[in-house]
């Protein structure tokens, strides 16, 4: 028998990194961020907010064109960095991801 010595809440998809603008909604209001990696499964942000592990946010990101918004919590909290995992992805999210990773990723998996 094998065991996943992986956590729940540890991201299992590759994380690609990535330099791009976003903003989340948490306590009424719009913030921005810069989200530093990315995967189908969530995401690394650098912000200016305390978080607690387990809190919602939503996430906004996309092209100059095509801003979509997506459902998270967070996971792990490093300072002003914290990590957060995609809840109820549809497929036109994941597809929007893919193609951000596709265009903005530095080509390497962290």
């Amino acid at each position: 028998m094998v065991f996943d010595k992986r956590k729940d809440n540890k991201r299992k998809a590759a994380r690609f990194s990535v330099d791009i603008d976003g903003y989340y909604f948490y306590s009424n209001k719009w913030s921005r961020c810069r989200i530093y990696d990315l995967s189908l499964e969530g995401a690394g942000l650098r912000l200016n907010q305390f978080f607690i592990k387990d809190d919602i946010i939503k996430l906004k990101f996309g092209s100059e064109t095509e801003q979509f918004v997506i459902d998270a919590k967070v996971v792990n909290i490093n300072g002003p960095r914290i990590g957060i995992i995609f809840e109820n992805l549809d497929d036109f999210d994941r597809e929007s991801i893919l193609k951000i990773i596709n265009s903005t990723s530095k080509r390497y998996k962290m």
